[in-house]
Order: C-alpha cells, then sequence, then structure tokens
C-alpha cells in the first residue's frame, strides 16, 4: 500500500517524519486505521491497470487515478507508416540490388527465387501503403499488419540448419 500526508507519499519500509515527530521504518505496516487518521495519513488509491492500446497509436497519460489514452494524429501517423514500409522495403531490396545492376550490365539473369522476392517486397510496400491512405481513423492504422516476404538465402539457411538436424538425428538413431 502506498500512504500520503499532505498531498506527499511517504516512504513504505522506511522511516520518516511529520512536523517533529519521527516514525520507524516499520511504523506505517503496523499502524491501526485510527493512527493513520490522527496524523492526516491517508492511504493513496491503487492505479487501475494501464491500458493495451499500443503507444505507437495512442498518447497514454496517468491523471491521478485513471489512464487517459488520447489517439496520435492520424496524419502524422499515415506519413510514419509510409516511410516506415518504403524504408523497411528499401533496406530488403537493398541486399540484391547487385544482382539487378549485374543483369543490366552483362545479361545476367536474375535467379528467379531473388526476382519473385524482390516482387514480393514492392508488392508488401504497396499494400501497407494504400492500406494506410485507405485508413480513416487510428484504429484502421492498427489493424494494418505487414507480411514481409522472406529473404532467399534465409530460407536456404534454414532448409540447410533442418537437414543438418535430421542427418545427425538419423546417424544419432541409427547407432
Amino acid at each position: 500500500m502506498k500512504y500520503i500526508h499532505n498531498d506527499h507519499p511517504l516512504p513504505n519500509g522506511s522511516s520518516f517524519t511529520i512536523g517533529d515527530e519521527r516514525f520507524g521504518s516499520n511504523w506505517l505496516s503496523n499502524a491501526t486505521p485510527e493512527m493513520l487518521t490522527e496524523r492526516g495519513i491517508t492511504i493513496a488509491p491503487s492505479v487501475p491497470p494501464r491500458p493495451a492500446e499500443s503507444e505507437k497509436f495512442y498518447y497514454i497519460t496517468l491523471d491521478g487515478n485513471s489512464w487517459t489514452v488520447t489517439p496520435k494524429n492520424l496524419d502524422m501517423l499515415k506519413r510514419g507508416m509510409t516511410a516506415n514500409a518504403n524504408r523497411s522495403a528499401h533496406s530488403m531490396l537493398a541486399g540484391s540490388d547487385y544482382m539487378v545492376v549485374k543483369q543490366a550490365e552483362t545479361g545476367v539473369g536474375v535467379l528467379p527465387q531473388w526476382a519473385d522476392y524482390r516482387s514480393a517486397v514492392r508488392e508488401e510496400s504497396n499494400r501497407i501503403t494504400a492500406a494506410v491512405e485507405a485508413a480513416t481513423d487510428v484504429a484502421g492504422l492498427e489493424a494494418i499488419k505487414n507480411n514481409w516476404p522472406r529473404n532467399p538465402d534465409a530460407i536456404a539457411e534454414e532448409a540447410r540448419r533442418e537437414a543438418e538436424a535430421e542427418a545427425g538425428k538419423l546417424e544419432r538413431d541409427g547407432d
């Protein structure tokens, strides 16, 4: 419990002074309601649990003993989400840009899995941007979830690890 005297919190588990009277570290936990009242000490109301809304979309502040949840500016959120989608796409495509340059310079084609990946990244960025533009309120923005494709190298690495794990299991089981 939290205790208050003259709108100031009292230290729980530590000694304190009110006026000329000193109190030991365990006084608050042993005091009766009458003892607290005599000295003008009240029990602070408990604070309700924090709201579940995301700070990405809402300003969440504690006002006394209640939470205030205020949606952030819709246009500001839209600009930020669009910029994040574009940044993510740029970052994901940058690692394979050399393949496209090589194709343009030498005519050596981009592997199909990389061409598909690059196309899927652009499509996801466009889908997110369109969904952001179409949103009419903060709840609409909250509902937008990204679904970025996986890099072909990451997929190949995962398959390699799974194959190694399976081979190791077969080897152990075979002994």
